[in-house]
């Protein structure tokens, strides 16, 4: 069986075989809150105690076994990105994403990224871009991802990492069309006759808005409908991520436009995986 069939087969499973129980915590506040299952948790990377300089070591380890780089600071016009110290409440915080990140990165054959030309993955504590605080951001000029906490306890596990295949896929997109705002008539040959999309993802944060699923027919998310880029990442992002994956075969099973949207992401994933 090879890498890919391994990944497509985990992805239909339904199953998240690393998570386990935990007692349940507030989320009011979050946007996902309806969507996110919080009985699943992702296992720590390392001991409660290891300190920041071990968790980053982790952290470099697994993903040059990907052929990635560990980045642990950020500068870019715009953006502020405020690197992980050593305080308790830090190390906390590194080790809550890199629990994520980390096997969410792991779906991928390594080849998928040298494909797609990804070499730099950013974690930082606190991410915002033009003042947005921001869990995620892709950065294909420089080659790399942004991956924050920016203090998401109140983000389940499933969600935080489905963000990060979201972000990943509009790295990709940006690597096949040079623009992460472009047209895709493939794309929007796909959606039911009548759906419009609305004026961008950034035009969602700061309502409080829940990201229901499969609110109609072709989109599988809420927020897939604010934009073209939108659409693709989040129906990428809950095919990468098991839990999400669980819920969004059921969708397909009534809805065809999905379903091809589905299959065209699922091409996607075989062209990159191929080895060079």
């Amino acid at each position: 069986m090879t890498m890919l069939q391994r990944i497509l087969i985990c992805l239909g499973a339904a199953v998240l075989s690393a998570c386990s129980t935990v007692a349940p915590i507030d989320h009011n506040n979050d946007a996902l809150r309806l969507e996110c299952h919080w009985d699943l948790q992702y296992p720590a990377v390392a001991p409660a105690d290891a300190s920041v300089e071990v968790l980053r070591a982790v952290a470099a380890r697994r993903l040059a076994a990907l052929q990635l780089n560990a980045v642990w600071t950020l500068e870019q016009e715009g953006v502020s990105g405020e690197a992980f110290t050593d305080s308790q409440e830090d190390r906390a915080r590194l080790q809550r994403l890199l629990s994520v990140v980390l096997p969410g990165l792991e779906r991928y054959p390594s080849a998928f990224f040298a494909n797609v030309r990804l070499k730099n993955i950013v974690l930082v504590k606190e991410l915002a871009v033009g003042g947005q605080r921001r869990l995620a951001m892709p950065m294909a000029e420089s080659d790399g991802v942004a991956y924050a906490d920016n203090n998401a306890g109140t983000l389940c596990s499933a969600g935080m990492e489905m963000r990060v295949h979201h972000e990943f896929y509009h790295f990709i997109d940006h690597r096949e069309f040079d623009d992460y705002y472009h047209l895709d008539p493939s794309w929007l040959a796909l959606n039911p006759d009548g759906l419009q999309y609305g004026k961008g993802g950034a035009t969602f944060y700061g309502k409080n808005l829940q990201d229901l699923g499969h609110v109609r027919d072709g989109l599988v998310s809420a927020y897939s409908s604010y934009g073209q880029e939108e659409d693709k990442a989040e129906t990428f992002g809950w095919m990468m991520t098991p839990d999400y994956a669980a819920r969004l075969d059921l969708y397909v099973m009534t809805d065809p436009h999905l379903a091809a949207k589905v299959k065209y992401m699922r091409e996607q994933l075989r062209k990159y995986s191929q080895p060079n």
